[in-house]
């Protein structure tokens, strides 16, 4: 899967992880370019990151980026770190 990724999905999925708090939680909720809408959304087709927006946070914001499960695990594979991520089992 890195392998079809690009330089700028493997970024900004970097800037995701960095910003996430919690499984469901992260500090990404805003989106600099059309540029960086277009990659977010590649990274959402692929199943990497999801818009975690609607889980009963904060009201004045549209969306909030976070890893799915296929996304942290690779960023682990890559050396992106994800261990500072409150992960809470059902």
């Amino acid at each position: 899967m890195q392998n079809e990724l690009t330089p700028k999905e493997l970024t900004t999925l970097e800037k995701v992880a960095n910003l996430q708090i919690q499984d469901n939680y992260s500090e990404f909720t805003r989106v600099k370019s059309n540029e960086e809408k277009g990659v977010l959304g590649s990274l959402v087709k692929k199943g990497l990151v999801f818009n975690c927006y609607g889980n009963g946070y904060d009201d004045y914001i549209d969306y909030m980026f976070c890893l799915t499960e296929k996304g942290m695990k690779l960023c682990e594979e890559v050396g992106i770190s994800v261990s500072h991520i409150e992960v809470y089992g059902d």
